[in-house]
């Protein structure tokens, strides 16, 4: 076994077994058991949002600067324990110790984040004329529901559970059923740190475990990042207790790189971009769009990092760690194997790993077809595919021509060029001349078929509350 800890339902401040389907996963980079755990069913998840609606109007009311406390101490809880949660993250996941370890320190700077709001939250005035005045009151949304997803586990548990918390609002959280680990243990440290009991619950379990929790009667939004189509499904669920959702979903994410670029920058990027995490990024830059003239020069340098990258164990901090599953892997091999089948010219990988684990090698299709199957599928793995482009306009052309629209990146020597760009191209965030570079207090999120809403920084609060109007008549003295 892995040594991994325990994977229970927590409800209520206290661990439970689940009792619906039993799972036992395995570890991606050895293929051996993980430890095994029990599925929450359907009394359970409806327990778990019971619990979070009884132990909302205690959250709710109690102090910001208290409610601001809490989470800071819960932030100092993640940095101690950092090593440990970094571990079983790196082993879960398949991810290098390294980044692991980044996603720890992530998940902590969330909550200091928005600690410091707590204390902020302010409302407004709204002049009516001299007999009426109108305010309003930030008010907590409800009980809010998360959905995470199996690549960034505890940080994007956090990026959603932290601005809920500091809202006042009360939270129940689904992990994905491949990467369960973590969230328990957040929440048991969530516990430790002073939350009131049944302020954040988790549940374990899968497609039917999210489904039946958006659609759970007492639940006031939904925050679900994955892919497009489970997303759809998320929005549906979500219409019965008619709850707001916020919706981070697939993308096709893509790097222009003009004649102009410093090509050594672009490559650093490109790189970063797409083979991070093994290319199980929704923001991973999966299109270099580039120009005709430096494009066989790019890809040289592209080729060159990519083969020095080390495959490898997790714990061992490698470039680049396995896929997250076996499925994953035949997802990843299939797309390859149609587009070679096809024609299409593979520079660089192309073929599995000969090892045990779930690995895949850093590869590279050029001169793709923007209707090709592998330009607008997102594939998730670490497969990167080029476009040939005449200039900024030709660019910008092929970017918008698909229908993600999450995260883009220009690379240009021409502020003039960038700006014009990143005005124009059809996604939530824009990277010039650093593709991938920016914090988690900027906002994020997409347009098109990439979600719904904005979360990080002071924007990711707005889905976790409800403004209400009160009207003041004050006619005077009679």
């Amino acid at each position: 076994m892995s040594g991994l800890p325990e994977a229970c339902l927590w409800i209520d401040g206290a661990d439970h077994p689940g009792r619906g389907a039993a799972r036992c996963l395995v570890d991606p980079a050895i293929e051996a058991p993980l430890s095994p755990f029990r599925e929450a069913d359907a009394d359970q998840v409806a327990q778990a949002v019971a619990t979070a609606s009884a132990a909302l109007p205690r959250w709710a009311d109690t102090l910001p600067r208290d409610r601001a406390a809490v989470l800071f101490r819960l932030a100092d809880l993640i940095t101690q324990d950092a090593d440990r949660l970094a571990r079983i993250e790196a082993v879960n996941v398949g991810k290098p110790l390294s980044q692991a370890c980044r996603d720890v320190g992530r998940a902590a700077d969330y909550f200091r984040f928005y600690a410091g709001a707590c204390d902020k939250l302010n409302g407004e005035t709204i002049p009516l004329g001299p007999d009426q005045t109108a305010l309003t009151v930030a008010e907590p949304v409800g009980v809010t529901a998360h959905i995470l997803p199996w690549n960034y586990p505890i940080s994007t548990l956090a990026r959603g559970v932290a601005p809920a918390l500091a809202a006042g609002a009360t939270a129940v959280a689904k992990p994905s059923e491949l990467t369960p680990f973590s969230a328990v243990e957040l929440a048991r440290l969530a516990t430790q740190a002073g939350l009131p009991d049944g302020a954040f619950n988790v549940v374990l379990g899968g497609g039917e475990t999210g489904a039946a929790l958006a659609g759970q009667e007492g639940v006031a939004h939904v925050t679900f990042t994955g892919s497009t189509a489970t997303g759809r499904k998320v929005m549906q669920a979500a219409s019965t207790p008619v709850a707001g959702v916020t919706l981070e979903l697939g993308g096709k994410s893509p790097v222009i790189v003009l004649e102009d670029a410093d090509l050594d920058a672009a490559a650093v990027g490109v790189l970063r971009g797409i083979f991070f995490n093994a290319g199980q990024v929704c923001a991973a830059g999966s299109r270099l769009i580039c120009a005709r003239g430096v494009h066989d020069a790019l890809i040289a340098k592209l080729a060159e990092k990519a083969r020095a990258m080390r495959l490898g164990n997790p714990l061992d901090d490698p470039d680049m760690g396995p896929l997250v599953s076996a499925a994953q892997l035949a997802r990843v091999e299939g797309f390859v194997e149609r587009a070679k089948a096809q024609g299409f010219t593979c520079a660089l990988g192309g073929q599995r790993v000969d090892r045990p684990g779930f690995f895949y090698p850093p590869t590279i299709f050029t001169d793709i077809p923007p209707e090709a199957e592998i330009a607008r599928e997102e594939v998730f793995g670490p497969v990167l595919i080029t476009h040939l482009c005449d200039g900024a306009e030709d660019a910008l052309r092929i970017a918008n021509d698909n229908p993600y629209g999450l995260v883009a990146g220009v690379y240009t020597r021409s502020h003039d060029t960038a700006l014009w760009l990143a005005r124009r191209l059809e996604v939530g965030q824009v990277f010039v001349n650093g593709f991938l570079s920016g914090g988690d207090t900027v906002p994020f999120g997409g347009v098109k078929h990439s979600g719904i809403g904005r979360e990080k920084g002071l924007a990711g609060l707005s889905a976790y509350l409800a403004p209400k109007s009160i009207i003041l008549n004050h006619a005077g003295p009679t």
